[in-house]
């Protein structure tokens, strides 16, 4: 090795190495998705049509649904960017009464309000439920003009959530979208407990 190059081989050994994640590209929704799940989030369309159809057969229910105002509109998406990283509101409402809930159950259903987080990870947002019968968690991808959801369900006296994943019947996915000013919703289609269409409210404190 000549002499002159020994400089310049100390300085490359002595510069620090490349942050692993600064190499490897981040992975991508549509990496991770299930076919399963792929399939639910094309039928979107189809969940809420099917939902508003039911839920309006019923006059109490339909007077419900009306009730509700923007939220249950399909309509009232909006472009606008994520709800920032911070502390929620968040109402759960449930439209139809999906394939495994008896025929008496109520076509439209909301919970009590309960706080949620929306945390600033890599590659997106993290939304959790803090509390409620059937805490919703997952990670928020910027699609466009919305955001994909990828999640899983914890239920009463758990206190973790599962990864998305990692159990095929907890597993929850939707697109999360602004319907009003400070306002958003995550529209979660065919989401196995008791509905067509699972809807939460995201709501903007003070």
């Amino acid at each position: 090795m000549r002499p002159s190059l020994l400089p310049l081989f100390a300085a490359l050994a002595l510069a620090p190495l490349p942050a692993l994640a600064d190499e490897l590209p981040s992975v991508s929704w549509q990496q991770m998705i299930r076919p399963e799940d792929r399939k639910r989030l094309t039928g979107l369309w189809r969940a809420w049509t099917h939902a508003l159809a039911e839920t309006r057969k019923d006059t109490a229910a339909a007077a419900e649904l009306a009730a509700l105002g923007a939220v249950a509109e399909p309509l009232a998406a909006r472009p606008g960017p994520p709800p920032p990283p911070g502390r929620y509101r968040c109402r759960l409402v449930r439209l139809g009464r999906g394939e495994s809930a008896p025929s008496r159950m109520p076509a439209v259903g909301t919970l009590p309000d309960v706080s949620c987080t929306i945390t600033a990870i890599a590659g997106g947002l993290w939304f959790e439920q803090d509390s409620g019968p059937q805490r919703v968690a997952g990670k928020l991808w910027p699609d466009g003009e919305r955001q994909l959801f990828l999640g899983s369900m914890a239920l009463v006296g758990e206190k973790g959530v599962m990864d998305y994943g990692a159990d095929a019947a907890r597993d929850q996915v939707g697109v999360l979208r602004a319907f009003a000013p400070g306002r958003w919703r995550l529209e979660l289609p065919w989401p196995r407990w008791q509905s067509d269409l699972c809807l939460i409210e995201v709501i903007a404190e003070g």
